[in-house]
């Protein structure tokens, strides 16, 4: 089991993107006619196939199929079908390929791990990622430090190293508290002095990349335990359990209204919540993805490839854009990339499964943690593509949505 932790590890590192995208980086920059997509794709295929193995052997006694994975299914084989029928279609197929990978990768993780086995492997991939890159920024690799001196470190884009140390600082912290009972009495301040240097560098990290989309959605993660914490304390197991789904329900509700407001009237939090340098330029985004959507509303533009179509590029208010490259919003980059049928299913999707989570309730501590990691990935997504995209985020919000196997 150690080693297929291991091996889990491995591959949530590679989904991060940067270790594969550094090792190719040379490549790309020296022979630009190459195609580097063909040999990125080759990469994660790769990287993930002894996953899609396991999880097709595993995957009928392991875990008990409900409504919500048949729509995640049918939102990848449409996205497959718009990006097969799209301008670009080759180059769609292939992001729609890295989707449906990703996603196995997550059911993969949910079939195989335990709760607390996830956590090990997620902390061990993020907090080797953060490392490196905390290597490479002081020795001063190129493109290890972005234009404004925000630390990026092997991503290239700080805002690619933010979830990495966010995630690592998160998942840190929930195995710490999974583990505290295991822990001999004599050792808990020296373990917790251990996690608190730990976390504090992660932090730190976190801070220097100046990814408020990581340090937002953070704060949503650890708010959730925290609350969750205090609410256990004051209440007794059972009393808990008829909690849990009003919790989850709030939860969800409150993340509908965020998007609302943040699409729709971000004038209020413009400038005053959220840094105005930051979020105007994805209001800007967001009004163009609207733009692109309403022009294809029923196939949409093929997985991932609007930005890079000129037919896109020469719609409406194009001007707004041109210093733009994605819809800064992975809920917009479902809508472009299939339409409103994506839209519908990736709907569905987090609806049924998140009732499914509100109806169980096996352990107060992994339970609260699961939706913690469920609305960190949700609330990164309001900012960024992070979500339906060749990035450890999408399989773990898939791994966290599913049924999971049992604690030992």
């Amino acid at each position: 089991m150690c080693v297929e932790v291991a091996y889990a590890a491995t591959v949530l590192l590679a989904l991060t993107v940067g270790p594969i995208y550094t090792m190719w980086r040379e490549a790309q920059l020296n022979n630009p006619a190459l195609p580097i997509d063909s040999a990125h794709l080759a990469t994660f295929a790769i990287v993930q196939l002894p996953a899609l193995f396991l999880l097709g052997k595993r995957v009928t006694i392991s875990m008990s199929w409900k409504s919500a994975e048949w729509y995640l299914f049918a939102l990848i084989g449409w996205l497959v079908f718009t990006s097969a029928t799209s301008d670009i279609g080759a180059y769609a197929v292939g992001n729609a390929a890295k989707v449906a990978l990703a996603a196995c990768t997550g059911l993969y993780l949910a079939v195989s791990f335990t709760r607390r086995q996830q956590l090990i492997a997620i902390t061990i991939a993020t907090h080797m990622g953060v490392l490196i890159s905390r290597f490479a920024i002081a020795r001063d690799w190129p493109e290890s430090i972005y234009e404004s001196r925000e630390w990026s470190g092997i991503y290239v884009n700080p805002n690619l190293l933010g979830p990495v140390a966010a995630v690592a600082c998160v998942s840190l912290v929930f195995l710490a508290i999974s583990f505290f009972n295991n822990i001999r009495r004599e050792w808990r301040i020296a373990f917790w002095v251990l996690v608190f240097d730990i976390a504090v560098f992660d932090v730190v990290v976190l801070l220097r990349t100046k990814a408020f989309t990581s340090i937002l959605a953070t704060c949503v993660a650890l708010g959730i335990v925290l609350f969750a914490y205090v609410v256990r304390r004051v209440i007794a197991v059972e009393k808990f359990v008829q909690v849990w789904p009003r919790l989850v329900v709030a939860l969800s509700g409150g993340l509908v209204v965020s998007m609302v407001v943040l699409y729709r009237f971000s004038s209020l939090v413009n400038g005053k919540l959220l840094p105005r340098s930051a979020l105007q330029e994805r209001v800007f985004a967001w009004d163009f993805s609207w733009t692109g959507f309403l022009e294809r509303p029923w196939l949409g533009w093929g997985q991932g490839v609007a930005w890079s179509n000129q037919i896109f590029r020469r719609l409406d208010l194009y001007w707004t854009v041109v210093n733009i490259g994605h819809s800064h919003s992975a809920y917009f980059d479902v809508l472009l990339s299939g339409g409103i049928l994506a839209g519908v299913l990736l709907l569905t999707y987090l609806v049924i499964a998140l009732m499914r989570i509100s109806k169980e309730c096996s352990s107060p501590e992994f339970d609260a943690q699961r939706i913690a990691l469920v609305f960190f990935c949700l609330s990164a997504a309001l900012f960024e593509p992070f979500i339906v995209a060749n990035y450890f985020l999408w399989p773990i919000l898939v791994m966290s949505l599913a049924v999971t196997k049992p604690n030992n």
